[in-house]
């Protein structure tokens, strides 16, 4: 008995001991710099002119252009904004009602159809906004009459 709690004492001390030195190593993504060392100092010195005879490009690609111009000290006057584009609002389609698809529903063959944005499911006979459903057709669609008696038809949407 004494034997087997030194012996677990034992392999609980190693796997420990293993642990701590896995956690310890550094990663695969590890600096070898130390960590206690810091990052290379940089030199305060101003930048040195581009040599004309290198392949380097004429401009800094990180500065604006305006940057540039008037020297040290200068002042430039912030660009004009571009004029606006007027975008014309699309037409309100002539017709706010739309057929959504068609649902059965306790065995009844209903309507989802959407009334000025508002998905309203209805069957044959019942009304919302003034709207009668008269029928309904997988195939043709739904006919309904509206407030002041006239009759639309609502085809089937294309997908």
């Amino acid at each position: 008995m004494k034997a087997r709690l030194i012996a677990s004492v034992a392999a609980l001390a190693v796997v420990v001991a293993v642990l701590f030195l896995f956690l310890r190593a550094p990663g695969p993504d590890a600096s070898a710099r130390p960590a206690g060392e810091l990052a290379p100092k940089r030199s305060s010195a101003p930048p040195r002119a581009p040599d004309p005879d290198l392949p380097w490009p004429a401009r800094d690609p990180f500065r604006y252009v305006d940057e540039h111009r008037g020297g040290p000290g200068a002042t430039t006057s912030p660009r004009p904004a571009p004029p606006a584009s007027v975008v014309a609002a699309p037409a309100p389609s002539a017709n706010p009602l739309r057929l959504i698809g068609l649902v059965r529903k306790g065995g009844s063959l209903k309507a989802a159809v959407s009334m000025w944005g508002e998905t309203v499911v209805l069957g044959t006979g019942e009304e919302s906004r003034g709207y009668r459903v008269l029928s309904i057709d997988d195939e043709g669609g739904v006919r309904l009459r509206g407030p002041d008696g006239s009759e639309l038809m609502l085809p089937p949407s294309s997908f």
